[in-house]
């Protein structure tokens, strides 16, 4: 007993030394920038040569903006061809990042089938005009493509 009040007090204050720290208006570094910084002791640095787009994932990701919400997405493809499926949903999902490259391209796996989808929209009025631009630049896509509801990402724009 005469040991553990002492180790109680030590806790505490160690506690609320790091819950004083965090809750200090420090801006937040990204962990890119974490990275990128030089090494006091070396003096070494990390240059990073990346798609801008990475970084803005990244950070949507760990900073909290983006959630997860009902929406809508754009299919474009689904095969169940054993030998086929996944190289031509990679190759459609290649062609589609050409055309469109800021909008999410997903492709997924739900055995047997390969599918290829595209957006994060909240209505399917956004999906429906969406499928029109994809339309009219691959026309050959419009057997296979229709709105599907599925989990999609909200950034709050």
């Amino acid at each position: 007993m005469k040991y553990l009040t002492p180790v109680l007090l030590l806790f505490a204050f160690t506690f609320l030394s790091n819950a004083q720290e965090s809750t200090e208006n420090k801006p937040k570094k990204n962990a890119f920038e974490i990275i990128a910084a030089r090494d006091s002791i070396s003096g070494g640095s990390v240059k990073i040569h990346q798609d801008i787009r990475i970084e803005r994932i990244v950070n949507e990701n760990t900073t909290g903006t983006a959630a997860y919400t009902h929406g809508y997405r754009v299919q474009v493809f689904s095969s169940n061809a054993q030998r086929s499926g996944k190289e031509e949903a990679f190759s459609i999902e290649r062609r589609l990042r050409e055309a469109f490259p800021d909008v999410g391209i997903y492709v997924s796996y739900s055995s047997p089938f390969w599918k290829v989808r595209i957006g994060n929209f909240l209505t399917t009025e956004e999906a429906k005009a969406f499928t029109e631009e994809v339309l009219a630049l691959f026309p050959r896509l419009k057997s296979t493509t229709y709105t599907v509801r599925d989990r999609v990402i909200h950034t709050g724009k």
